[in-house]
């Protein structure tokens, strides 16, 4: 009878202890999405956390897609050179191939010639402007010093007293005749009163050719000082007119030819290939030697430059609840099984465009905190998710 006391004392703790191992599997699974499984076999991965999370198998990405890089700017030639390999990590700025450029250099240099006479071109016309100017400047003040000189000798004053000369000669020839006149009204008349008349008239006569003379000479040095005044408004206005500048040809011409030799410039520069952000080169698409133009892929980069991140797509909406930017997550890798790696969820996205079909229609992105591990896209792995405890 103890026997059988005891042995049912035993059945009952191993009945119990089953069932408190059913209870905690029980809550692992509901509280995660369980790994994926895959055929090939892979570096097992250490248990999830303990805890409310949401497990899910993903992979390494960039946030861009691959992209082919082609020479640009309009240029083509032959492949000289080609810098990188497939698989090789590139920086911004690195050179990845390089054209032959013997057109393009040449193209350099003849523009670079053309700027030089352009500008040589200009300064001589800005030497002969700066003498123009000297000449113009010494002609307007010789111009101004004889209209000055022609208007002091301009002066109505020979006439004004050839007028008054010629108006007491009339006077006086009156004066005579009337005194010659009186003579004979007395019946004896004098040769002398006569001959004071006839002088009178012959002095009479001569102050209006003098009054004519006075007034031909005014007449002409009217018209020298109109001739003057006329030199120098012409002297002011091609002053003037110099002033502004030289032709404004020689000015765009200079800018053409810079504007040449700026193009190409920019066209030797892309004789040269660089990488544009720091990437991964997938694969080299042509060969030294090819003739490539702006359309001819030359290598295919996927951008690294703001790191890798975890991707994960095959949360369904039962998890997806507990889910949203901002909450930690911890990343296994299976290359590094050993070295869990911490992150942030940065995205959730849903697969409104894809047809699934199972219930896992969101995807993930977890933004990897630094590390020093060696880092690839496609290396596949688990995110733990911690929504709560």
């Amino acid at each position: 009878m103890r026997i059988f006391q005891c042995t049912w004392v035993l059945l009952l703790i191993v009945a119990v202890a089953l069932a408190g191992c059913g209870t905690r599997e029980s809550a692992t699974l509901v509280n995660a999405t369980p790994v994926d499984a895959s055929t090939t076999p892979q570096p097992t991965l250490p248990p999830p956390q303990a805890g409310k999370t949401v497990v899910a198998d993903g992979r390494l990405a960039s946030h861009y897609p691959s992209l082919p890089l082609a020479f640009s700017g309009g240029v083509s030639g032959q492949v000289l050179t080609i810098t990188v390999k497939a698989g090789d990590t590139v920086q911004a700025g690195d050179l990845l191939a390089l054209l032959d450029d013997a057109d393009l250099q040449q193209a350099v240099d003849d523009a670079q010639l053309a700027l030089d006479r352009a500008i040589a071109d200009r300064e001589q016309a800005l030497e002969q402007w700066e003498r123009d100017v000297a000449d113009a400047e010494k002609a307007l003040t010789d111009a101004e010093r004889a209209l000055t000189t022609t208007r002091l000798q301009y002066s109505g004053t020979s006439v004004e007293e050839a007028r008054t000369s010629l108006e007491r000669a009339r006077q006086a020839e009156a004066d005579a005749k009337s005194h010659y006149e009186d003579m004979l009204e007395w019946f004896f008349g004098s040769d002398e009163a006569y001959d004071a008349w006839q002088r009178a008239i012959r002095d009479r006569e001569l102050a209006e050719m003098r009054l004519t003379d006075a007034e031909d000479a005014r007449g002409a040095d009217y018209l020298e000082l109109e001739a003057r005044e006329a030199d120098v408004a012409q002297s002011e206005q091609s002053l003037a007119a110099l002033k502004e500048g030289i032709a404004p040809t020689y000015e765009r011409a200079v800018e053409d030819a810079e504007s040449q030799l700026s193009e190409a410039q920019e066209a030797l520069k892309h004789a040269r290939l660089t990488a544009p952000w720091a990437a991964i080169v997938l694969s080299v698409d042509v060969a030294p030697g090819a003739t490539a133009g702006t359309s001819t892929p030359v290598v295919t980069l996927l951008n690294v430059e703001e790191g890798l991140h975890f991707v994960t797509q095959n949360l369904s909406e039962q998890h997806i609840a507990d889910v949203y930017p901002g909450q930690p997550a911890v990343v296994t890798l299976r290359t590094f099984a050993e070295t869990p790696l911490e992150g942030t969820i940065e995205a959730v996205v849903p697969q409104v465009e894809e047809a699934v079909a199972t219930d896992a229609r969101f995807t993930v992105h977890v933004r990897l905190a630094p590390t020093d591990l060696r880092l690839l896209p496609g290396l596949t792995g688990r995110v733990e998710i911690l929504t709560g405890e």
